[in-house]
């Protein structure tokens, strides 16, 4: 059956529908048994267009609405008398016809500059004051000199999905809330192109700051940030990570209380579409107590608790770094060893109390004394070691001196004069580091056996007079050493 054979004249909206079907039927999928019928043609995407499962409407330029069917008048809250999927054949509308959202009316430049746009995200308010988001083909349909330019209008409604994705969004931005106030971070966020942050609630309180005085711009920022920290810190704005890759960093900030704290930042980088860069997100952290407390750790973990010098593996440490640099440049240093003379009758006269204090003080003396290089440890009881950078035996026996006579310049309270006795030997090739602790023993013991209140160097030591020789393995614990 042929198309001419089913229209009817003077009816103008029938007449449209064939000339339109002649352009559809190059392009319709049918089934084999009405392909070749065009009635057939016609009543299938007519009968389809007729339900609410796909919404479509046509639009002239001058935003009179020529077709909607019953999916679009639904959508838009369209009304076309009795029939709102056929507007008369009039050119005037009827007069209870409603015009469409001003957000679809934008759709009617495509029928002008004829360029179509696909999957455009429309957001209208219909009538009933309901919020809709659509996802709107504009496509426009040419005219002739009896009929303007159109555009043709598929809309589907994602009103649906955004509310669940919306939902879903702040029901994960509220758990993201949860944990980052349970792990105590602050979250930002810093615009590239505007170069301007964004910072939580937490932020403000990491930085005990107000709302007003919350930062910009990075200049802004920087300004809370320690001076001594800005070279740490200068590359943030600037060296961005590659997507995926997180960067961290840590500094001090000063409150506007003169309060300073360690912050710990991780961040990310975030492109477009486009792969270029556009925002900077991360997170702050206050860490000032864990800091302290692993300084507190650390600093035990190297000092003596008694006298608060280095205690012995700090120094073999420091031994084995002068050791290094010596080797590698030739960097001279000795040690200087020396113990508290007589310090047994101190414990038994005066109790091991004041044995305390006097190593206390013994520790402060012998500080104000040594140079800036110099390092000075706790070696085992009453035995004190000191390493003396940058200096040769001579060298390290003139400080022994002077350390010797600022020990006994001034009597201890409530116990008198204490004196020291030390040993001095200093680094050669080819010289171990136990044998050069061994050396710096025998000297001292040789300054004890001398009468104490001296100090010896081990060139000095003449081996025939010593109960033993460097390598002997003497040490300060061992049986009948004079104290």
């Amino acid at each position: 059956m042929s198309a001419e054979n089913h229209r009817g004249d003077g009816d103008e909206w029938q007449d449209a529908a064939y000339r339109a079907l002649e352009t559809l039927r190059a392009t319709l999928a049918l089934a084999p048994e009405v392909r070749d019928d065009a009635y057939a043609q016609l009543l299938l995407p007519a009968e389809v267009l007729a339900t609410n499962a796909v919404s479509v409407a046509v639009i002239q330029a001058d935003g009179r609405v020529l077709f909607a069917n019953p999916g679009a008048c639904q959508l838009l809250g369209l009304r076309f008398g009795t029939d709102p999927a056929r507007p008369p054949s009039g050119s005037q509308e009827p007069a209870d016809a409603e015009p469409p959202p001003a957000e679809i009316l934008a759709f009617r430049w495509v029928a002008t500059t004829g360029v179509p746009l696909f999957e455009v995200r429309s957001e209208i308010l219909c009538a009933e004051g309901r919020r809709r988001i659509l996802s709107v083909n504009a496509v426009p349909v040419a005219g002739d000199d009896q009929r303007p330019p159109r555009v043709a209008l598929a809309m589907t409604d994602l009103t649906d999905q955004y509310a669940y994705y919306e939902q879903a969004l702040r029901d994960s931005q509220e758990r993201l809330k949860l944990a980052t106030e349970a792990a105590g971070l602050g979250v930002w966020e810093y615009d590239l192109v505007a170069g301007r942050y964004h910072w939580d609630e937490r932020m403000l309180e990491i930085y005990g700051l107000t709302e007003d005085q919350a930062p910009v711009t990075y200049e802004d920022w920087l300004e809370r940030v320690l001076p001594e920290y800005y070279t740490r810190v200068s590359h943030i704005d600037s060296d961005q990570p590659q997507l995926g890759e997180r960067r961290e960093v840590e500094f001090r900030i000063r409150r506007p209380d003169g309060t300073v704290r360690h912050i710990r930042a991780v961040w990310q980088c975030i492109e477009d579409q486009e792969g270029r860069p556009t925002r900077l997100v991360g997170t702050n952290e206050d860490v000032t107590e864990q800091r302290e407390l692993q300084h507190e750790l650390e600093y035990r973990a190297a000092h003596d608790p008694l006298t608060d010098l280095f205690n012995r593996a700090k120094i073999q440490q420091l031994l084995r770094t002068a050791q290094a640099s010596f080797q590698r440049h030739g960097t001279p240093f000795a040690l200087l060893l020396f113990d508290v003379d007589h310090f047994k009758r101190v414990n038994d006269r005066y109790g091991h109390g004041a044995g305390d204090a006097v190593l206390w003080q013994m520790a402060r003396r012998v500080e104000s004394v040594l140079r800036d290089t110099d390092h000075l440890g706790r070696w085992g009881g009453e035995e004190f070691l000191i390493l003396a950078s940058h200096t040769d035996e001579a060298g390290a026996h003139a400080l022994a001196e002077r350390i010797r006579n600022r020990v006994k310049q001034e009597a201890f309270e409530g116990i008198g004069t204490i004196t020291v006795s030390f040993g001095v030997a200093a680094i050669e090739p080819g010289l171990t580091l136990e044998q050069l602790e061994q050396r710096a023993d025998l000297a001292m013991y040789a300054a004890k056996h001398a009468g104490r209140d001296q100090s010896m160097r081990f060139s000095e030591v003449d081996p025939a007079n010593a109960d033993s020789d460097p390598a002997s393995g003497i040490h300060s614990s061992g049986p009948g050493r004079p104290t």
